[in-house]
Order: C-alpha cells, then sequence, then structure tokens
C-alpha cells in the first residue's frame, strides 16, 4: 500500500486523543537549559507531541504529509487554544530555508527511507537548524522485534504488513549525524502490545 494511504487511513479512523511521548518529555527537560525557542515537529502525526511543546510557550511548526492528522491537530489545538503552524509537506522534500528553527524533534518519523534519502534528509535537517541548534530524533532499531520480517528492500530496511521500515543501528545514526558538533545517541526499548519494541535515540548539537 501507498505509505500517504496507510497513514491518512490510520488518521482517518483514529480521531481519540493521544498524551505526549516520553521522549518529548525528555527532550522538553534539555530544551529548558537553553534559550530555543522554534522549534519543529517533523511527522508530527496528529500532534500529541506538538500540542505538549506549545503549551509550554514553544514557538511550533508541525509538519505532516497527512492531512488528515493536520486537521486533527488543528482542530485540538483550537479546543485548548494554542497557536500551532502546521504545513503539509512529506519528509523526503522539505522546504524550508536554512537556519529556519532552533529545535528539530523527530518522533519515528525519519525511520522510514532508503539510506540514500535517509541521508540527504539528515543533511537538510542539518542546514534547516540555527547555530547551536538541537536535533531530537528516535527510530526503530535493529535490535527491535520485527527486524528481518517482510521483504527486505536494503540493508536493514523491509516491507511488513504494508509497513516500510528502516531500523537503525546506533552506528548508523552516529554516521546520519556525523556533521554536527556534539552528538549522544543510546538504545531505548519498550513494550508494546505484548512485543518488546528497541528504538535508538539522538540528541544533536549543530
Amino acid at each position: 500500500m501507498n505509505q500517504k494511504k496507510l497513514w491518512q487511513r490510520k488518521w482517518k479512523n483514529d480521531p481519540s486523543e493521544l498524551p505526549p511521548n516520553n521522549f518529548a518529555h525528555r527532550a522538553y527537560k534539555i530544551v529548558q537549559q537553553g534559550k530555543h525557542k522554534t522549534l519543529l515537529d517533523l511527522g508530527s502525526g496528529k500532534g500529541q507531541d506538538a500540542l505538549f511543546f506549545a503549551k509550554n510557550d514553544l514557538s511550533v511548526t508541525a509538519v505532516d504529509f497527512s492531512d488528515n492528522a493536520l486537521q486533527l491537530l488543528d482542530k485540538m489545538a483550537a479546543i485548548k487554544n494554542l497557536k500551532i503552524k502546521t504545513i503539509q509537506q512529506s519528509i523526503d522534500d522539505l522546504h524550508f530555508k536554512d537556519s529556519s528553527f532552533d529545535i528539530i524533534y523527530a518522533h519515528l518519523s525519519l525511520h522510514y527511507f532508503p539510506d540514500k534519502q535517509t541521508t540527504k534528509i539528515f543533511n537538510q535537517l542539518y542546514k534547516m537548524l540555527k547555530k547551536d541548534g538541537l536535533l531530537f530524533v528516535k527510530c526503530k532499531s535493529t535490535d527491535d522485534a520485527y527486524y528481518g520480517r517482510g521483504t527486505e528492500i536494503e540493508d536493514d530496511m523491509f516491507s511488513f504488513r504494508d509497513h516500510k521500515r528502516h531500523f537503525f543501528s546506533k552506528e548508523y545514526l552516529q554516521q546520519k549525524l556525523a556533521k554536527f558538533s556534539s552528538v549522544q545517541v543510546k538504545k531505548t526499548s519498550s513494550t508494546y502490545k505484548n512485543y518488546k519494541s528497541s528504538f535508538v535515540e539522538a540528541i544533536a548539537k549543530k
């Protein structure tokens, strides 16, 4: 199935409100220590994290390729009286000027692309960040229970049950962040629907 159609269908049939992710809470603790104000939520979905950041006085731009998701976010932001700028764009075709944001936040949104596209995306994110800007990234890990299932597309990337996922190793993510002046990468895990999900997370400073 076309990936955009897949997510359009998911968000159309799932109007429920979600709590912000733990990754967003951990990111905000770090953001609080500086003077960063503008944040891009990349692949925001229906925006539980965007709403959390906006509630905590950050100027938030939310990007997703699903207009269904963004409509849900716009509706919830209006209910909560929060100002969030929503833009429909695909992560592999972003249109922002260099040095546009203090913070870029990507929760489980960068692990859907082949290696060449992934490299291009990370290079673009580096350009979009201001000097001393922060990038927060969380992706599925090669340790995940679903790694290796389905049809192999390329190294560490598989198509399974309509989903295409590129699983990241710790070393692979570090490689993609090589341009940054400071990088911290770690492995994490959680239990989701009775199976163990494994991730790699990174905090990078330009």
